[in-house]
């Protein structure tokens, strides 16, 4: 007999219950999406298809996982955040070398310098939905800042591009650095201690 368990509670279905995985991975969704809540694992007879597993034809048994918004847009912040702990003081470093050191090896090292604020793009970017979908009262702020990095992002990369160590080394420390402060600051002080509060209440 088919299985489906939805947060440790089995589920109840009237009438037949759908025999496809993905099918039934659908439904989920459309029911915990009323809820606002997401899908975070579901492991389909063993496999865990969130995680690059397959999703089979057929199942035994589904146990899936969910998280209300908030405390996924919350533990993504907080990840995403310690990930960024070291990363102002490697930044102010990589500015005092960019006009002591050969261009040739400030251009070699851009691949490590993007990925040290790629987690800081991609922090600001998934939590524009949420934004979007509650109007939290840091919405327009976090928008503003927002679009501040990506005008920045876009001029660093247009340095690289013109091999124009000067250009970079002001979009870093005058317009990149700053921004980046200040959103560390509101997350800190102010979107950090919101969502928690939220996933409390709760």
């Amino acid at each position: 007999m088919k299985s489906v368990v939805v947060d440790g509670e089995e589920v109840k279905f009237e009438g037949d219950v759908p025999a496809d995985p993905s099918q039934m991975y659908g439904l989920l969704m459309d029911a915990l999406s009323e809820q606002s809540r997401v899908i975070v694992s579901f492991v389909v007879d063993g496999k865990d298809t969130l995680k690059g597993e397959e999703i089979p034809s057929a199942y035994e048994k589904i146990e899936a996982t969910s998280l209300t918004h908030d405390e996924l847009t919350f533990r993504l912040t907080l990840d995403s955040m310690n990930k960024l702990s070291e990363t102002e003081g490697q930044l102010e470093a990589y500015v005092k070398n960019i006009l002591s050191i050969a261009w040739s090896e400030v251009f070699t090292r851009m691949d490590e310098f993007i990925s040290k604020i790629q987690p800081f793009a991609e922090l600001l970017d998934n939590l524009g939905p949420y934004v979007d979908a509650y109007a939290p009262p840091w919405g327009d702020e976090m928008k503003k800042v927002a679009g501040e990095q990506t005008e920045c992002l876009g001029n660093i990369l247009a340095s690289f591009e013109q091999s124009n160590p000067a250009r970079l080394s002001d979009e870093l420390s005058i317009r990149f650095l700053p921004v980046f402060k200040k959103t560390r600051k509101l997350f800190a002080e102010t979107i950090i201690p919101y969502l928690k509060e939220r996933v409390e209440e709760k």
